[in-house]
């Protein structure tokens, strides 16, 4: 029998008295949550048939179970302190995983046929509904919905096909055709990462391909309780409750091997970015390379953490695209912010580049220092103003030249020295070299100076701060994007 000496008290209360039945497993679907102990419990009807996704209205065969993690411990309560802090009580720690919603397949035992010890320990996926997963947000050309007109034949991000629109006409469920998420549509768009197939869609899900090369998991998403979201009737019909049914969308953690139909032509270092199909072809590319291999982080609104292997890039993003950073192959780190970029340190910020510092601002460049500055130029230390130039100094000023010194004035030439000035000599001062713009400055997505679209063209000869002629990066208008970038339209 069950030692019961360590029994919760929902174990000991979840049942009036004693029922026996089998210990299952059974296949059972859920009605409702039925949680009052924060243990994960389900109201569940067993079932002798699979119908998932339809609600029990009947006063069947129901049980309450509780949730059986996979992983969970606890430390003994036979050494809980007397004393009222954290180090005197017991810790938890483990695997949780939310209770799945009302019309979901679950698997469930009664250990020792005991009804008092009812836990469900599985989920049953559902025929045709694993688009979705694990990624939560994959894209597809069969879409049904609302799709922008400049998006019409485009991957796009969709929902598990809708049962009572779509009558399946084949067994091959990736050609179901699915509605658009338009919500996250919508934040890619913001993100500029609509048409990006590495950082905005994606390809992960379980149906891409079979042997599926993608794990991971999605939550299921906070309810969507905006008006107009479907609502519907739960729990069993002597006791019904009308709740929101729908889902605002997943966050999830991906980590996909890659999709091996479509590989990289050439490794992501040297190579513009394209990829063979070798189902169509069959011939060249690099087949350690599918395509969509990646770890992946991402949030429902569209913040990610992305390493993608095929690109060989470390990307982040926030949900609005106001902010992002991408590490490459060949080792630049871009950095773009619609706002501030502050640093502060309370020793040293050392900068150091075995090339070029090149420095450009849209106004000002402040600088203020509470002792002295130093400057020190191996060859020439050149200054150009377009309006006036001022020194003031407190104390003295010392101009010393190991050469000539050439002071010219296309007007009036005024020195004031007080009671001594003495000039001697003369000549003409020669025009002071005008500074270059830098070349390549990471922008608001979409973007094409990345890297990985095309290396040979972010190579660092074609970089280089050479051009004194501006080019306007820092508009008014957002919206309007001036990409001094000279790259190939990929």
């Amino acid at each position: 029998m069950v030692d019961t000496t360590g029994q919760t008290e929902h174990q000991r209360t979840a049942d009036p008295g004693p029922q026996e039945s089998k210990a299952g497993p059974y296949l059972a679907r859920v009605i409702k949550h039925s949680d009052p102990y924060y243990l994960g419990g389900l109201e569940v009807e067993l079932l002798k048939t699979t119908e998932a996704g339809n609600i029990g209205e009947t006063l069947g065969q129901t049980a309450i179970v509780y949730y059986a993690s996979p992983f969970y411990g606890i430390t003994q309560s036979a050494n809980i302190g007397k004393n009222d802090k954290y180090s005197d009580t017991q810790k938890s720690y483990g695997f949780w995983a939310i209770p799945p919603d009302p019309g979901s397949l679950v698997l469930v035992t009664f250990v020792e046929g005991t009804r008092e010890f009812g836990y469900w320990f599985a989920c049953v996926p559902e025929k045709g509904m694993t688009f979705m997963l694990p990624s939560g947000q994959p894209a597809t050309e069969q879409l049904t919905g609302p799709v922008p007109n400049e998006l019409k034949g485009k991957r796009l991000p969709a929902g598990e096909y809708n049962k009572t629109i779509t009558k399946p006409q084949t067994n091959n469920v990736i050609k179901y055709k699915r509605p658009v998420n338009d919500d996250f549509v919508n934040q890619l768009l913001e993100q500029g990462l609509v048409e990006d197939d590495i950082r905005g869609i994606t390809s992960s899900s379980a149906q891409r391909e079979f042997p599926s090369a993608v794990i991971g998991l999605s939550s299921p998403g906070p309810v969507d309780k905006r008006g107009g979201s479907p609502q519907g009737k739960i729990g069993l019909k002597e006791s019904q409750a009308t709740v929101h049914t729908s889902r605002l969308g997943s966050s999830s953690f991906v980590i996909d091997d890659g999709d091996d139909k479509l590989i990289r032509k050439g490794a992501p270092q040297d190579t513009p970015y394209e990829y063979i199909n070798k189902e169509a072809s069959g011939k060249g590319g690099d087949v350690t390379r599918p395509h969509n291999e990646l770890i992946r982080l991402r949030t429902r609104t569209g913040a990610q953490i992305l390493m993608h292997t095929s690109e060989d890039l470390i990307y982040i993003n926030n949900s609005r695209g106001t902010c992002w950073i991408e590490m490459s192959s060949n080792g630049k780190l871009d950095v773009y912010a619609q706002d501030s970029i502050s640093f502060h340190t309370e020793v040293d910020m050392n900068f150091v580049a075995d090339r070029d510092i090149n420095f450009e601002a849209g106004r000002n460049i402040n600088m203020i220092v509470n002792e002295s500055i130093f400057q020190s130029a191996g060859a020439n230390l050149e200054i150009k103003v377009g309006a006036d130039g001022k020194i003031q100094a407190g104390g003295t000023i010392n101009s010393l030249s190991g050469d000539d010194t050439y002071i010219t004035a296309g007007g009036t030439a005024w020195i004031d020295g007080g009671p001594d000035v003495q000039l001697n000599g003369g000549g003409a001062a020669t025009e002071a070299i005008k500074a270059s713009f830098p070349q390549r400055v990471p922008q608001h997505e979409p973007w094409n100076g990345h890297e990985n679209w095309n290396p040979p063209e972010t190579e660092p000869e074609k970089t280089e701060a050479v051009t004194t002629e501006s080019q306007d990066v820092h508009p008014e208008d957002r919206t309007v994007q001036t990409d001094r970038t000279i790259m190939n339209d990929l």
